[in-house]
């Protein structure tokens, strides 16, 4: 969940990284955009992990600065029992 842009609120993606490399440098260029910018309003949105493996996301915003700043990035690890395959 996060706020949709305004006056005083920079905006904010979710993109999936194909990588932990891609994650690393913040390279958006193969990543998957999840949730818009409007997207994280309100109750927020759910993703569901269909594989178990970790997954890498990112802001992509702005060129991914938020991204390459180390402020918004998130690393998922699922237990073996949180996936549905």
């Amino acid at each position: 969940m996060y706020d949709p842009p305004n006056a005083t609120t920079h905006a904010h993606s979710v993109y999936m990284m194909r990588n932990l490399a891609d994650y690393q440098s913040c390279n958006l260029k193969a990543a998957k955009l999840v949730a818009n910018v409007m997207q994280g309003a309100g109750s927020g949105y759910e993703f569901v992990l269909k594989k178990r493996k970790s997954h890498y996301f990112v802001c992509g915003e702005r060129g991914g600065i938020h991204c390459t700043m180390g402020q918004m990035k998130f690393i998922v690890k699922p237990k073996s029992s949180a996936c549905r395959d």
